[in-house]
């Protein structure tokens, strides 16, 4: 199914919360991994891509999170540069006017001013995500937006990953989203989760394709001359070879981070063990389970350790690689 992206907000250091929306029935989704996390920070996901992407309901999704999806196979299509006027066009609902009016005026205001939802108040709107023109202008302070209109103000945390806009004018395509339930350690305070802006539309203009000049070659006549056939020895032609494009699909956490690139060698061998053995055994299979839960957490820790991150790709990942390669367990 076709899916236009249409956020991507940060979550910690290593990852990205990718929303996006179904093409042909209009269904927000929010784009999980096998393992049921965000997307590593080096995803190919961008906003205004379309992706022809298979996937599932996430079995673990919990109100009013109803967008969350399993992703299992992805492919580029093509990308959206009159972004604002595209979705605009695509018929989906856009809150308008007064702030107010967003999450079907059900969201809650603490007194500083930021919305959230209460588990303790199961009044919950339909999706946690939602586009949204404001009647005024948003003035970007501290980390937030600020709504003021008739002397209210409100503040809404920005989470986005483009680069933030000090004043985002009335009348401009917003995208708004909830961020996942969360409560402070040690407090009475119940789990909420809080009203936060993804980003921002505007139409841009389609890159011009570079066409190169061919020099004009003039014409000479043609004169007719007779050659008598010539002899000559057949030429040897060596074996053409293919070769392999590399595996980029899912993520390799922790052999991505100590290879430092997504794209090395050594992390797309990695990803045609796991395609071409791994996932074809029922043990296998758990253990790649097992490893897209795990995984993602123990590379934030391992992140900023370079020495060891040298150290498991010398004494662990190498030897492992050695052993796929002989045993050509990468071939499927």
């Amino acid at each position: 199914m076709e899916v236009l992206i249409l956020s991507k907000t940060k979550y910690g250091s290593t990852q990205f919360c990718v929303g996006g929306i179904c093409i042909n029935n209009k269904q927000f989704i929010r784009l999980l991994n096998q393992g049921g996390h965000y997307q590593p920070a080096d995803t190919q996901f961008n906003i205004g891509d379309i992706w022809d992407i298979t996937f599932t309901v996430n079995p673990n999704r919990k109100e009013p999170h109803n967008e969350d999806v399993t992703i299992h196979t992805y492919k580029f299509v093509r990308k959206i540069y009159a972004l604002e006027t595209y979705i605009k066009n695509m018929g989906v609902p856009i809150w308008r006017n007064n702030i107010s009016n967003i999450f079907e005026g059900k969201i809650l205001w603490q007194k500083n001013g930021k919305g959230y939802f209460s588990e303790n108040i199961k009044n919950y709107p339909s999706h946690s995500v939602g586009f949204w023109i404001s009647d005024v202008d948003l003035r970007y302070s501290n980390g937030s937006y600020i709504y003021e209109s008739n002397g209210v103000s409100k503040q809404i945390v920005y989470k986005g990953n483009q680069t933030a806009l000090q004043v985002i004018p009335k009348g401009r395509l917003i995208r708004l989203s909830l961020a996942k339930w969360w409560k402070p350690e040690d407090s009475d305070i119940e789990a909420r989760c809080y009203l936060q802006l993804s980003g921002w539309y505007e139409d841009q203009s389609e890159p011009v394709k570079k066409v190169e000049a061919k020099p004009i070659v003039k014409t000479q006549p043609i004169t007719k001359t007779i050659e008598l056939p010539k002899y000559e020895l057949p030429k040897y032609q060596a074996p053409k070879t293919t070769q392999q494009p590399k595996n980029t699909s899912g993520s390799c956490y922790i052999a991505t981070l100590c290879y430092d690139d997504f794209y090395a060698d050594e992390v797309c061998s990695f990803r045609d063990f796991r395609d071409a053995t791994l996932s074809k055994t029922k043990m296998g299979r758990l253990f790649i389970a097992k490893y897209y839960h795990f995984a993602p957490k123990l590379t934030a820790k391992l992140e900023n350790h370079k020495t060891l991150n040298r150290l498991i790709k010398l004494f662990i990942l190498n030897p492992l690689l050695t052993i796929i390669k002989t045993l050509k367990l990468d071939r499927k």
